[in-house]
């Protein structure tokens, strides 16, 4: 168990997580013109707004924590168990 490696990917991984809902956030606001939708039971939000935020939203965060883990990989090495098995 490297802890090192966990405590690099957790920051990782909260750090593209902040980063991403941030700037869905500005990119859906400046494309429709409105917040993004947080309440799907709110009677002034559409289904399709609801549906393709979440599309969008779970695509980009799933693309920003891959890249950020290969980041963290490479900056960190990789967990030391891995890193001992490739010697």
């Amino acid at each position: 168990m490297d802890i090192g490696w966990k405590i690099v990917s957790t920051g990782a991984t909260i750090g593209a997580t902040l980063l991403t809902t941030r700037i869905v956030a500005a990119g859906w606001k400046a494309l429709t013109g409105h917040e993004p939708p947080t309440d799907e039971d709110d009677p002034a939000v559409e289904v399709w707004e609801v549906i393709a935020f979440t599309v969008v939203s779970g695509a980009v965060l799933g693309l920003a924590r891959h890249l950020a883990l290969r980041g963290a990989t490479k900056w960190y090495g990789g967990p030391v168990d891995k890193r001992i098995s490739q010697v």
